[in-house]
This record gives structure tokens, sequence and C-alpha cells, in this order.
């Protein structure tokens, strides 16, 4: 007879999606196990830059019955919603083994088996919460530049100061390579490569009044696009300045990089620029190597309600910690279906 499975419930990560489902299932009745490879939850979030602040207020990065602290500013910095996240854990109860990655995961007769750098686990269930896009993405025109030149990625990048003297090219100009390359321009010579250039967001962007409007839009209308008022569009805004810190701190502003050699990144108008260090803000790529399952270049498959077409296994995705809230309650209630 098959071992009967350890764990109802296997959540792949304590983050904002994991907890969330960790609530609603915890409510309907689920027994439920977090695992998240990092010491402490909420260090995903302790772990970026220091300047970062979220674009979207207090009241949309709730979790369930746990109001976000007030504070002055209506937009909480990184280490806030980390702090939050690790309250929200410990005074919700639930079970989080911190330190623990999961390193494969396969079907088996009663549910899963899942390998993680500590344990083997069989659990009935598995959510992963951890982020559909946890791999940085790097071009591989980067290989052809000089050892001498440091090279980091957007999640490794904290503060100026770790920086060595010198130029810094920056590549990719979505939100973290914008704020990145301000934060860096005061310190370093800088040049930041742009491949698309969104443009600056209007003043209702930091008006939680809009924003209260936009939720409620998002929860009523179901994603439908209607011409109502909106803080986010289509492809994003920008809110680093960089023409302000070309003006007031020389940022260079060039085309999107197309290769490398030496210590020099190559732009698509020709020009080059040499760097001591290059950040690249160029985003990160899906790794579902660790599943055992169906793939389409080398992808699962993940559709409505987060389901793949694994029995039993869920994927919470989204862009914004209020979108992904939402879509973890979908995933919950999808899970909450399926047999304990």
């Amino acid at each position: 007879m098959p071992a009967r499975p350890d764990i109802d419930v296997l959540i792949v990560g304590a983050g904002h999606a994991g907890l969330f489902v960790a609530h609603q299932l915890q409510r309907a009745g689920r027994d439920v196990v977090l695992i998240d490879r990092h010491a402490r939850v909420g260090d995903a979030w302790r772990a970026r830059w220091d300047s970062l602040r979220l674009f979207t207020p207090r009241f949309a990065d709730e979790l369930p019955a746990m109001p976000f602290p007030a504070a002055a500013d209506p937009f909480p910095n990184k280490d806030e919603v980390a702090d939050y996240q690790e309250a929200y854990a410990r005074e919700r109860g639930f079970v989080v083994r911190l330190g623990e990655d999961a390193r494969s995961l396969r079907r088996s007769a009663e549910g899963f088996d899942v390998e993680t750098t500590r344990d083997r686990i069989r659990a009935t269930s598995v959510v992963v919460a951890a982020g559909n896009y946890t791999t940085p993405r790097i071009p591989p025109f980067a290989e052809n530049l000089d050892p001498s030149v440091l090279q980091l990625h957007s999640s490794e990048y904290r503060r100026p100061s770790q920086l060595p003297e010198g130029p810094v090219v920056v590549v990719g100009a979505a939100n973290s390579g914008g704020e990145i390359a301000a934060d860096v321009a005061p310190h370093r010579p800088t040049t930041i490569a742009i491949g698309t250039r969104r443009p600056l967001p209007p003043k209702r962007w930091r008006d939680p009044r809009w924003w209260r409007l936009a939720v409620l839009r998002d929860r009523v209308l179901d994603d439908r696009i209607l011409p109502l008022p909106w803080p986010i569009r289509p492809g994003g805004f920008l809110e680093a300045d960089l023409d302000r810190a070309a003006r007031e701190h020389g940022l260079r502003l060039v085309p999107r990089a197309i290769g490398a050699s030496g210590d020099a990144i190559r732009f698509a108008d020709c020009s080059k620029a040499r760097a001591r260090t290059v950040i690249w803000c160029t985003g990160f790529r899906a790794d579902h190597s660790w599943i055992a399952a169906q793939k389409q270049d080398d992808l699962i498959s993940i559709g409505a309600h987060g389901r793949t077409p694994v029995p039993g296994l869920h994927f919470v995705r989204g862009r914004f910690l209020f979108m992904l809230s939402r879509h973890a309650k979908d995933v919950a209630k999808d899970v909450r279906r399926s047999p304990t």
C-alpha cells in the first residue's frame, strides 16, 4: 500500500502569495506547511536595494485579517513589507520551515514526493508560490566582458557604496533599471541602456485614492479593459526621472545594449561605454527544471486558477502585490475543492 502523505498541502514560498494561500486554506480546515529558502520570512524583500519603496499603497498590500501598519508615507518601503510578512506568519501561527528549498517534485500514487534541501516530503497537494520568474536572465554576450568588470544582476544590487570606483553601465530601463540607475548616478559615472522608454507616471500615481478606485475596479470588473481612471497603463510607467538624473548627475541615456567585449558595452546606435561595473536589470525567467512533469519549451503550462496538467499542482502568479493576492485567493479556492 502506498505511504500516506506527511502533509496535506505543501506551499513552496512564504512570501505574499504563499501566506495568502495558507490563510485561505487554513480557514477551510486544510493542514498547511510552508517552506522557504530564506532564513526569515520576508528576506526576499530585505535583500533588495536599500532605497526601494513600493508604488502600491499600504491598503493594497494587505494580507487577510491584518491591516498593514500605518506610517507617514502611504507607500511602504521594502523592509516594512518584509517585517509585515514576518509578523503575519507569526500571528497566524503558520508552520513555516525556513532555510529549506524544494529541489525536486514528482507525482506519486498518493500525491507528491518533494525532495528539499533538508528532507523528503510527501504531500497531497503542492502550491508553488515562490514566484514564477525567479532565475536571473542575463544576455549571452555578458560572457564577452573581461573578468575585471564586476557584473551584478539587479537582484544582487544593494547600494552605490558596494560598487568599485569607476563607470557603471545599467542594462535595462524597466522599474528596477531606472531606479537603480537614478540611485547610482549621483555617486558613479553612469550609463543606462534603454530598450523601450517608459513614460513618467501621472500625478495620481502617488495618490492612494486613485489606487482605491483601481483596486475596486479590478475586483468588480475582473480586469476587463474599460475607459476608467486607472493608475497603471499597459507597458507600465517608470517612476524614476531619468531626464532629471541626466541633468543633475550626468546620467547618460543610450539605446539598448547589443554586445560586449573587453570592458565595454556596445549599443544599438553603435556607440560604446566602458564599464567597471555592469548591472543587468534584464529581468528573470521561469525555471521548472526541478519539477518532473510534461513541459513545452522546458516550462509547465499554467492555466486558469493556477492549474497545471499535473492534478494537485498549482502555481500562483501576479505582477503586483494586490493582483498576486487576488490570484492566490483564486488558487486557494481551487485547491480547497481537491480531496484531502
